[in-house]
């Protein structure tokens, strides 16, 4: 990781603070100087010039009320998620998944992430078959492209053998939040348990937490309904489950009716 990758790592984070309330550093003085002598490396380096100077970041952005670095776009933030290199998944991804969709979206629906194998295209967020799938359940709950957005909790494709860490989800999590953030949905479906229980904060299984809406909060936004339910992956190994799939669906498409929709 560069210098300058590391400064636009920091500034997402600074981002990401400030989406949940925090505009204070206790040992601040000593976070200044640090981030000073990143800005004087990358000068060193000769790769200030490619930084673009609202890039930089600086604690005083945290002091101030109301104020902080420019609000990122989703296409810039995807940019960031395709060059990550904040953890170890990075080194053997061969797909980045930030996400596709409406950028107003009624509803935010959130996969595992994506297992990549040789017959994986690079279009896919769940899989080949998985998103044949999921594109059909959407059509039957007559949802339109531009009033949904799909994205996946861990942003880098992994083997089929990874189980992503509770560290790697964490860093994943702070881009999740930030999208949340962004694309301020109606309503967010979670699709598969991992995903479930991330945005829950729950160690329940998927059996007990899907059926029935939960409130999900980011900062100190307004609360959101999240309805947890299976991912396409199980669904193709276990299609008994189907049904409650259906239901759940349904239920969305219901309370989606009821709050009116932005499109």
């Amino acid at each position: 990781m560069t210098t300058t990758e590391l400064l636009k790592s920091i500034r997402s984070l600074v981002a990401y603070h400030q989406s949940c309330g925090v505009n204070y550093y206790h040992n601040r003085a000593a976070l200044e100087e640090g981030l000073q002598q990143l800005e004087r490396l990358a000068a060193e380096a000769g790769d200030e010039g490619k930084t673009p100077q609202r890039q930089r970041v600086s604690t005083n952005d945290l002091a101030a009320e109301k104020s902080g670095p420019d609000t990122v776009t989703i296409a810039e933030l995807a940019k960031e998620i395709q060059t990550c290199r904040l953890c170890q998944l990075c080194e053997t991804r061969k797909v980045s998944t930030a996400g596709k969709g409406g950028l107003s979206p009624d509803l935010l629906v959130v996969g595992d992430w994506l297992v990549h194998s040789s017959g994986t295209s690079g279009e896919a967020l769940f899989g080949d078959q998985q998103d044949q799938m999921f594109t059909r359940m959407i059509g039957a709950i007559e949802m339109q492209q531009s009033g949904v957005f799909v994205t996946n909790l861990i942003k880098c494709s992994v083997a089929e053998s990874c189980r992503p860490e509770a560290s790697q989800i964490t860093t994943c999590m702070s881009y999740l939040k930030q999208q949340i953030t962004l694309l301020s949905p109606r309503i967010i479906l979670t699709m598969g348990t991992v995903a479930s229980q991330a945005l829950l904060d729950s160690t329940r299984p998927l059996i007990a937490l899907r059926g029935r809406f939960h409130p999900f909060k980011v900062g100190s936004g307004q609360p959101i309904l999240l309805m947890p339910t299976f991912h396409p992956s199980y669904l193709l190994k276990n299609p008994e489950m189907k049904q409650p799939t259906w239901n759940d669906l349904q239920l969305v498409r219901k309370k989606l009716g009821e709050l009116g929709g932005k499109q």
